[in-house]
C-alpha cells in the first residue's frame, strides 16, 4: 500500500470518528427491529447513522446508541438475548456480532455483497444471510465464525425467514429474472432445505409480483407470507382507477406442498395499499403489514382470512379461485384494518408484548401501538437529525405514493432504489402498442435525452411529466426540483464480479474485446454512452427501424433484463441471438473464451 492511499485512509477514519464523537448529525433512516420482551429493549437500525438505537420501552426512551464502522441493513437478535447479529455493508459485506447487554463488537464475519436479511437455526449455531447483490445465502458457522456453504438464489434475495420447526428457509428474491417478454414475468420465493443446505424448490408468485419485501412464517408453520406489488404491466398506462397500474399484495405459500396457495390485494377499491414492506405475524393471530408508500399500517385478522379463503377455494376450481383473488380489491376488507401513522415511509413492525413498534425512514422515532385497541400511538425518539435538505425532501417524494392520485403506487413502484422493476411498461409517449423496458435512473440527469426512445429532452422533463401523467396529479415545482437533486444524488454500488475479473482475467482480454468488437464507439466516457440514438436492427412491430437512446452501461451487473423490450435475459443473449447482424457490436465471430471475457468486463461496470 502506499504511503498516499494510507493518510487517505487515515483521514477517511478520522473523518468518521469525528462525525461520530463530535456529535454531528446524520440522517436515521430507521429500519429492521429486534425486540428483547425480557428486558424490555427494542434495537433498531439506522440505515444512514452507522449505528444500532438501544431503546429502554418501559422507560420510553433510547438509552444509548451501538456504533458500527458501516451502515447496518438489518437484525437478528439470539433467543436468549446476549447476541445481536448486524448485517452491514456492500463490497466486503459483512456480519457484526455484538455482544449484549455491553454493546461491543465480538467478532466481525465476511459474507457476500450487500448482506440483507438475517434468520438464525434453531440451536443457535448457525446463522443465514441473504446477500442480495451477491446472489447468494451465506451458511455461517458460529461456533468457528466463517461462512461454511453457499446457496445459490434467484435474483437479489434480500428478505430471509426459517419455519418455527427450523427445517425451512424462505428466501424472498427481489426482482423477476425471465426476460421481460416471457409469458409470466415474476419474482421468486426460494424454499431451502436446511438439513441439506440445498433449494428444495423455487415459488413463482403471481404474473408481475416484484419489489418482494417483508416475509415472514405463520405461527404454526404452515404458511409463509410475503408482501410485494403485482403490477399490471400488460395494459398500457392510461389510468389509474381501481389497480390499473400497480397494486399491491399479500402471497400465501403453502409449506407442506411448497406451492403457492393464494394471493389476495391489500388495496381498497379506491384507496391504493402501495409499497407494503416489512411485515409480522403475531400469536395474537394477526399479520401486520407496513405501507411504506401511504405511511399506514395493515392488520389482516389472519384466522378469517384463512376461513374466508378456505370456503372460496370449496366453491371454485383452485385456477379460478387465483384469478379472482389476484384481481379483487374487495375480497380482504372484511378481515383488515388500515392504521394511519405519523411516521414516513413505515419500513418496519415488530412485536413487543401487547404493543406493536413501527419504525419509518424518514421519522427519527420509533411508533408503539396497542394489539389491543384503538390507544393513540406512543412516539418513542430514537436521537436528533437536521432538517431535511433537498436530496432527502426528495427522497421521501420518490418513496411517497400520497402524492399519487389514491395513493395506487410512487416513483419506486417502478424504479426501487431509483432503479428498475425487470418489466416492460406501454406508456403514452411514443405511442400505443409498444411496450418499453423501465430503465434505471442512475445518472439520468448527466445523460440526456431520457426515456428508451429518447423522446424526453431530459431527465428534468421526464419527472414532471411522471408526476403529472404515472402518479396523476400536479405538485408544486419545489417537489420536482427536490426529486432532481435526490436523483442527482443517486450513486452505482461497485460490482460484485470485479474480484472475478481480476482473478479470471489479469491480462484483460474482456477490455480488449470490448474495443475490437467496437462496444466503445457508443459506450464510451464517465457514464459509458455517447447520448446520441441508434437503430441496431433490434426494432420490432411499430418499432422497426427506430433509434434508441444509448444507455449508461453503469451498474448494467443489476438491471437485466436487456435492450428495449427486455427480451434478452442475459448478456449472453444480448451477443448472440439478439445481435445476429452484428448491428449492436462485433459480437458473432468471438470466441467462446472472448465472449466469455466480453460479458464478465461489461458486468464490472
Amino acid at each position: 500500500m502506499n504511503v498516499s492511499f494510507q493518510l487517505k485512509a487515515l483521514l477517511c477514519c478520522w473523518a468518521i470518528a469525528s462525525c461520530i464523537f463530535c456529535g454531528e448529525e446524520d440522517y436515521l433512516s430507521p429500519g429492521t427491529i429486534a425486540v428483547d420482551g425480557k428486558r424490555q429493549l427494542a434495537y433498531t437500525a439506522l440505515t444512514t447513522a452507522r449505528s444500532v438505537a438501544v431503546t429502554d420501552l418501559a422507560a420510553g426512551r433510547t438509552a444509548r446508541r451501538i456504533m458500527l464502522e458501516r451502515n447496518p441493513h438489518s437484525l437478528l437478535l439470539s433467543p436468549d438475548g446476549s447476541t445481536l447479529f448486524v448485517s452491514c455493508g456492500e463490497t466486503g459485506g459483512s456480519v457484526e456480532v455484538i455482544r449484549l447487554p455491553e454493546g461491543t463488537r465480538e467478532k466481525s464475519i465476511a459474507a457476500g455483497h450487500s448482506p440483507q436479511g438475517l434468520a438464525l437455526s434453531a440451536d443457535g449455531q448457525t446463522l443465514y444471510v441473504a446477500n442480495r447483490f451477491g446472489g447468494s445465502i451465506s451458511v455461517i458457522d458460529l461456533k468457528i465464525g466463517q461462512e461454511v456453504a453457499v446457496i445459490p438464489a434467484v435474483r437479489e434475495p434480500h428478505t430471509l425467514c426459517l419455519t418455527p420447526d427450523g427445517k425451512t428457509l424462505a428466501a424472498a428474491n427481489f426482482l423477476p429474472a425471465q426476460a421481460s417478454t416471457a409469458d409470466t414475468v415474476a419474482a421468486q420465493i426460494t424454499l431451502v432445505d436446511v438439513a441439506s443446505n440445498t433449494f428444495r424448490t423455487h415459488v413463482t408468485l403471481p404474473n408481475g409480483a416484484q419489489s418482494l419485501w417483508g416475509l415472514d412464517c405463520s405461527p404454526d408453520g404452515r404458511y409463509l407470507y410475503c408482501v410485494h406489488l403485482i403490477s399490471r404491466y400488460g395494459v398500457p398506462i392510461t389510468q389509474l382507477d381501481r389497480g390499473w397500474v400497480n397494486t399491491n399484495a399479500l402471497s400465501i405459500v403453502d409449506l407442506e406442498t411448497g406451492s403457492l396457495y393464494a394471493a389476495l390485494l391489500l388495496d381498497d377499491v379506491d384507496c391504493g395499499a402501495a409499497n407494503p414492506a416489512g411485515i409480522c405475524a403475531g400469536e395474537n393471530g394477526h399479520l401486520y403489514v407496513a405501507l411504506a408508500g401511504v405511511h399506514e399500517l395493515l392488520s389482516i385478522d389472519m384466522k378469517a382470512m384463512h376461513e374466508r379463503l378456505a370456503a372460496l377455494f370449496s366453491e371454485k376450481p383452485a385456477d379460478d379461485v387465483q384469478e379472482d383473488l389476484n384481481t379483487s380489491l374487495s375480497f380482504a376488507a372484511p378481515f383488515k384494518k388500515r392504521i394511519r401513522l405519523q411516521g414516513r415511509s413505515p419500513r418496519a413492525v415488530a412485536i413487543a408484548g401487547d404493543a406493536l413498534l413501527v419504525s419509518s425512514r424518514f421519522s427519527p422515532f420509533l411508533e408503539q401501538l396497542s394489539t389491543e385497541g384503538d390507544a393513540p400511538a406512543r412516539l418513542l425518539p430514537l436521537g436528533s437529525e437536521p432538517a431535511p435538505d433537498a436530496v432527502r425532501r426528495g427522497e421521501l417524494a420518490f418513496f411517497d405514493a400520497s402524492i399519487c392520485y389514491q395513493g395506487w403506487q410512487s416513483c419506486v413502484s417502478c424504479h426501487p432504489d431509483g432503479r428498475a422493476d425487470g418489466l416492460n411498461w406501454d406508456q403514452q409517449n411514443d405511442g400505443l402498442g409498444n411496450p418499453k423496458n423501465t430503465k434505471s435512473l442512475l445518472f439520468s440527469h448527466v445523460t440526456p435525452p431520457a426515456m428508451i426512445t429518447g423522446i424526453r429532452r431530459d431527465a428534468e422533463t421526464a419527472v414532471r411529466n411522471g408526476i403529472l401523467h404515472t402518479l396523476g396529479t400536479r405538485q408544486p415545482e419545489s417537489l420536482a426540483a427536490d426529486m432532481d437533486a435526490y436523483l442527482r444524488r443517486l450513486r452505482p454500488v461497485e460490482s460484485p464480479f470485479l474480484g472475478e475479473y481480476r482473478t479470471k482475467d489479469p491480462e484483460q482480454l474482456g477490455k480488449a474485446v470490448y474495443d475490437r468488437a467496437d462496444c466503445n464507439r457508443c459506450h464510451n466516457g464517465a457514464y459509458l454512452t455517447d447520448r446520441r440514438k441508434y437503430d441496431v436492427g433490434t426494432g420490432v412491430d411499430s418499432d422497426r427501424n427506430r433509434p434508441f437512446d444509448t444507455p449508461t452501461l453503469r451498474e448494467v451487473w443489476r438491471t437485466a433484463p436487456y435492450l428495449y423490450d427486455g427480451r434478452a435475459a442475459t448478456l449472453r443473449e444480448v451477443f448472440t441471438s439478439c445481435n445476429p447482424d452484428d448491428l449492436h457490436g462485433l459480437t458473432q465471430r468471438l470466441t467462446e473464451q472472448e465472449l466469455e471475457a466480453l460479458i464478465l468486463y461489461i458486468k464490472t461496470f
